[in-house]
Parts: structure tokens; sequence; C-alpha cells
């Protein structure tokens, strides 16, 4: 059997801050109530000297792809951002760098290198001036707009990401028209499915509407909007009515015949992708035995992707007998309809 290793590893997602400007209230950064930060929030940033160190020139020569959308954090927010991707431009000058981010951060100046960079930006807008920030709290829309111009205007692939809510799925279309306006060169809208998790008080929650301040978010069923995944909130809770060691997993980061990809997490810790990115928290917890065998801290990247962990997420990604199989990957990356 083939398992990923560095030899054929394509891309990694690397979580490069888990500080953000913004307040989504159902961010993975939030209990779904959307009043306090989770304690696992811990405001770390990941350096440009532990890239160099623990992942290392070589390995990003080889890449096809390096992208920032972090579970917990906005990669913009990393004061070495933009030395960052520096870095890896220089080191791959073929590679496709891609950022996620809100746009709220940061100056114009910064979005310019960004853009002479190459990098690809997906920038997160729920709305227009009078919606946006309901749920993108935080986020000033003066300041996203000098922002996102800056960035276009100096050249910059950008991308717009739209979650669609109650409160502003009547501007679909008219934010769709204006995209194209500013010079966007792709336009994307879709539900979220963060509408359960475990409240402030520890309390597993499933909910249809968030009250917000003055403002009260409300799920809205789109039939022909997809939902996006729910990010860090990979505590769902088990359904016993499916087998999950039976449904087939079309599995983003073991394909070895497409795209092999990791997800770094800002405090070290490496696993498949950024559904499984929270390992302490997370299920993942039942097959891990020692933290240290996942952490670049402590291994080196060859070393993880060998580990016992890799290797029974692997065996249970392919349905192989006796194999442990996480919840997560069957609910997020299981093939519907079987």
């Amino acid at each position: 059997m083939s398992y990923i290793s560095i030899d054929n590893l394509t891309t990694i997602n690397a979580e490069l801050t888990n500080y953000c400007n913004a307040a989504c209230p159902m961010c993975a950064r939030y209990h779904i109530d959307g009043k306090l930060v989770k304690d696992k929030v811990n405001n770390m940033h990941t350096s440009l000297a532990f890239l160099q160190e623990k992942i290392g020139e070589d390995v990003v020569k080889k890449l096809q792809n390096f992208y920032s959308c972090g579970n917990f954090g906005d990669g913009a927010m990393n004061p070495e951002c933009l030395e960052i991707y520096s870095w890896i431009r220089n080191a791959n000058p073929n590679i496709l760098l891609t950022l996620h981010t809100n746009g709220g951060a940061r100056n114009e100046d910064f979005w310019q290198g960004m853009a002479k960079l190459g990098v690809r930006v997906i920038f997160a807008i729920d709305g227009l001036e009078d919606t946006n920030h309901i749920y993108r709290r935080n986020v000033k829309w003066e300041k996203l707009m000098n922002n996102v111009k800056a960035f276009i205007n100096a050249g910059g692939d950008a991308g717009w990401d739209m979650l669609v809510f109650k409160h502003n799925e009547h501007q679909v279309e008219t934010c769709r028209q204006f995209s194209k306006e500013l010079g966007f060169n792709n336009f994307t809208f879709k539900q979220s499915s963060r509408w359960s998790d475990f409240d402030s008080n520890g309390q597993w929650k499933e909910i249809n509407e968030l009250v917000v301040g003055e403002h009260t978010i409300k799920k809205v069923e789109m039939m022909n909007a997809p939902e996006v995944g729910n990010g860090g909130n990979s505590q769902k809770l088990p359904d016993v009515h499916h087998d999950i060691s039976r449904k087939p997993i079309k599995c983003k980061s073991f394909d070895l015949e497409d795209n092999v990809e990791i997800y770094l997490a800002v405090n070290g810790d490496v696993s498949p992708c950024c559904y499984l990115g929270d390992l302490r928290m997370h299920e993942s917890k039942s097959i891990i035995k020692d933290y240290s065998t996942v952490n670049l801290n402590d291994t080196s990247l060859h070393d993880i992707l060998q580990s016992d962990f890799f290797k029974e997420l692997d065996r249970g990604i392919q349905g192989m007998a006796n194999a442990k199989r996480l919840q997560t990957c069957y609910f997020t990356c299981g093939v519907k309809g079987q």
C-alpha cells in the first residue's frame, strides 16, 4: 500500500495564525452562541523561521499548492504573512499560492504586495455595506473595499466567497454584479453548515437562528447553494442509523493520484485536512497515543507522515478490515447516496 509521504505531497494548508480581527459568531473560534472564544484558541502565529526549519525549501520546491484557510484565524493577521508567501514564491516560482481572508485587516500596501507575489486571495464577503457586518462582525466596509481595490488594481487575482443567510439572501445577484464591477475573477455563494456545536456552557446545541447584539442571523434553505463544510467545528453528533465503516469516502488528502494534502495547525500539529485540524479536541485523539508523534516541534514531517496515526487513517478511509474510521471523515467526505 502507498501511503502519503513527502515524495508525493502536493499541497499544504497552513494555519498561519489563530488571531482574527473579526468575530464571526459561528466561527470555530467561538461557541455556537457566539458569546465566548473557545479556551483552545491560544492566539499564536506560525513564524517564517518555523516553516523554514520544519518544512524546508526542499519540500516547498515540490509542492503544487500552498494556501491558508485557517480554522481559528485569518492568515493576514500574521505579521510575517507577506514574508512567508514571498519565501515560498522564491523557492517555487510555479506554485499556486492562495489566501482566504475577511479582508478587513492590514493596509493597502500589504494587499498590493500580495498581488505582486501572485497570491490568489479569496475574500469572504457576506453581503453589501448594510449586511456584511452582521455576520462578519468587526469588519469595516470602507477598509474592506479599500483593501479589495488595492489588491485588484495591483493586478491581484481575487475571488468573492459569500455565505448566505436570511438577512442577505436577497443580495446574491447584486453581489455577483458588484464583484464583476470591482474586477473579481470569481464569485461563489453557499450556505453555512455551522449550525450545531457546543455552547459556552458546554451544552450541545442545534440551532436555526442566532441572536447577536441587535441582529438575528437565520438559516436559509437554498436549493442551488451548496453547504460549506464545518471547518474546525468537528464535534458532530454520531448518527446511529448509519454504518460509518461501510460508506465510501472521497478523501482530498489521501488521493495519491490527484491531490495529497496536509493541514498544519498553528501549534505545529499535522493532520490530513482542516476538518481533522484540531487534533487535541477532536475524535482523532482516539487514534493518537502520543501527540509528539504528530507535532513538528518534536517530530520531522517525514516521520509524521509515516506515523501510526496517518497509516490508520489511510486504512480506515480505504475501508480495510478492523481499521479505525472517524465520524468526521464519514460526515464531511462520505460519498453521497451511498
